[in-house]
């Protein structure tokens, strides 16, 4: 009997309409693939790799907004301020009803000075997003800039400010200067301690310059002040009481009076040559002060925020927040937002 004749099997030839959707799902992978790639980049700085990834994902996945946003801060950090901008505004043209977008081309356009485009991008933000506060933080400094500072202040009060190292030095730059037009306050008052402090001169002298301390450390100036002129009185020779009392004053604004208890520190001490140097960058004698901060331990917070103070008197302001406030920012992230506080409140009292 005759076997039977193999026949060989044919292959199923996958449907067009299959192929198709697999493809195309193939495509959106790589493109998200190297999205990602150039996002990961982006954070590790080495934008010179992430614009060429994110260059290929938008490639593949067409006009994407997102991509293009990450591709105008890759340019930007490369120094392509006007690729930076071009693909900034794309992201607004694509995505209108997107606050973050618009945000976003806020933020590129005021980096690189264009303050009239910004503050058109910042308020569509605001229109779309009225809470948002990393658009008005922006917002805030291009009306700085372009000499609105009441609407700015305004802001500020309303919204908390973004916590962004080179935003909130420019703020603070903004705010002391306004503070310094503004001209010194009032004397502070600075009572004789209470009687019954005086049985036990030494242990309240001690507690008072131990809360005076935790004042300073919150921004509290005047009532740092106050505690700790306590303690100068109770234990005359508390030279430290006199040290803090007199950065006090000067954070607060009360130099002159400041001068007096400056006179009583005696002027070999490094510490009589840091007072110097920080009264007379609030006084706005900037060559005096640099001259004086510079013999002065240059990691201490107060040295580099008087030290960019006065460059910032000089017209420096770049140089002040990127060389100075921002390292500081870095080791200390509320010691900017502490003075931008205490800073809107003065200028509220005045």
């Amino acid at each position: 009997m005759k076997r039977p004749m193999a026949t060989r099997r044919r292959k199923k030839l996958i449907p067009p309409s299959w192929h198709r959707w697999l493809s195309k799902r193939w495509q959106l992978w790589r493109g998200h693939w190297w999205f990602h790639l150039g996002v990961f980049a982006l954070w590790r700085g080495r934008y010179q790799k992430a614009a060429q990834w994110l260059e290929k994902a938008l490639a593949i996945l067409g006009e994407d907004a997102f991509v293009r946003m990450q591709l105008s801060w890759a340019h930007w950090h490369l120094g392509h301020p006007v690729t930076a901008r071009l693909h900034a505004l794309r992201a607004t043209e694509q995505l209108p009803h997107h606050a973050p977008a618009w945000v976003f081309a806020g933020k590129v356009l005021a980096l690189r000075g264009k303050w009239g485009e910004a503050e058109r991008a910042l308020r569509q933000a605001l229109l779309l997003s009225p809470k948002n506060f990393v658009a008005s933080s922006w917002l805030a400094l291009v009306l700085f800039q372009t000499q609105q500072p009441e609407e700015a202040l305004q802001l500020l009060k309303r919204l908390p400010v973004v916590d962004e190292p080179y935003l909130q030095a420019r703020l603070v730059l903004h705010l002391e200067r306004l503070v310094s037009e503004r001209g010194e306050g009032n004397a502070l008052p600075l009572p004789s301690p209470p009687r019954w402090m005086r049985w036990m001169r030494a242990l309240f002298g001690w507690l008072c310059r131990w809360r005076g301390e935790r004042l300073l450390e919150d921004g509290a100036w005047d009532a740092a002040a106050k505690w700790l002129h306590f303690a100068s009185q109770l234990r005359p020779d508390d030279l430290w009481a006199r040290i803090l009392l007199t950065i006090a004053l000067i954070e607060g604004g009360h130099c002159h009076q400041a001068e007096n208890f400056l006179a009583q520190i005696p002027q070999k001490t490094p510490e009589a040559r840091l007072l110097t140097g920080i009264l007379w960058a609030r006084q706005r004698r900037p060559f005096e002060a640099l001259a004086a901060l510079d013999g002065c331990d240059p990691h201490h917070p107060l040295v580099r925020y008087y030290t960019a103070l006065a460059w910032h008197w000089l017209g420096e302001t770049e140089r002040a927040c990127i060389s100075y406030l921002e390292p500081l920012y870095r080791e200390d992230p509320a010691s900017l937002r502490v003075r931008l506080k205490e800073l809107l409140r003065r200028l509220n009292e005045s």
